[in-house]
């Protein structure tokens, strides 16, 4: 099976996903970003300058720059092209300063900036948030969810169908490994020694390699979305995760 960098020609980064508050960006961005091209960094932050942004990621030694951040404000000045024309790059065209953050543009204009900027055909959205991922499925970009503390796994479980990533990942390497397709037999999802199954409404998963970690995630995740009943217990399935990603 291809990585993701063989299937795709343009990768949209999330910026908001790569950064932590306590160790600078995630684990494996560096390295991610210096395998990949084209690529661009979405922020959703209204207040910060494409400049800004480059500045921040050289920081954190991520080679970046400038033209491959994509704003607010950007995304903004390309949605009212032909009606008010904008003086600069960084500039808002009917001034920042003067808007609510309700009134600017959503994650869709910024994917669709991003992949103008990255002249990709066949783009992929990389982010750890459901509105960036639903965003990009809205608009037929397919896309990585990443696991995170904050965008657990019991979230994604649960999430309606219109807001699923095409991808889960358990961090970025994984973007680098093949994707295997899970399998299904009879009520039972595997992939790469994990299994999952439904049984008498409760998600059950039976652990393989550590090294395959988001192969669990998958099967999981398969399964609970193949479930046609009204309530699904997903708890001990999501404990178990959990405990052994940790």
């Amino acid at each position: 099976m291809p990585t993701l960098p063989d299937m795709y020609d343009g990768f949209l980064f999330e910026l908001e996903g790569l950064l932590d508050a306590n160790v600078g960006v995630i684990p494996f961005t560096t390295e991610t970003v210096d395998h990949l091209n084209p690529i661009a960094f979405l922020s959703n932050d209204a207040s910060q300058s494409a400049a800004a942004v480059a500045s921040l990621l050289a920081g954190l030694g991520i080679n970046a720059h400038q033209a491959q951040v994509v704003t607010q404000s950007h995304a903004a000045a390309r949605l009212l092209t032909g009606l008010v024309p904008a003086q600069s790059e960084d500039e808002f065209v009917l001034g920042a300063a003067e808007l609510s953050p309700a009134a600017y543009p959503s994650y869709p204009a910024l994917l669709r900036e991003a992949i103008r900027r990255t002249s990709a055909r066949y783009p992929l959205a990389i982010g750890q948030s459901m509105d960036f991922v639903a965003a990009a499925r809205a608009i037929q970009v397919p896309s990585v969810l990443l696991l995170n503390e904050t965008m657990h796994l019991r979230s994604l479980l649960l999430t309606a169908p219109e807001q699923r990533p095409t991808f889960v990942a358990t961090d970025l390497r994984d973007l680098f490994r093949r994707q295997p397709i899970v399998d299904c037999e009879a009520r039972y999802w595997e992939c790469e020694g994990w299994v999952a199954t439904v049984n008498h409404g409760r998600l059950q998963l039976y652990p393989g390699p550590s090294s395959t970690l988001a192969a669990g995630a998958r099967v999981l995740c398969a399964a609970a979305w193949n479930f046609r009943g009204l309530d699904l217990d997903i708890d001990s399935a999501v404990d178990l995760f959990t405990s052994l990603a940790a």
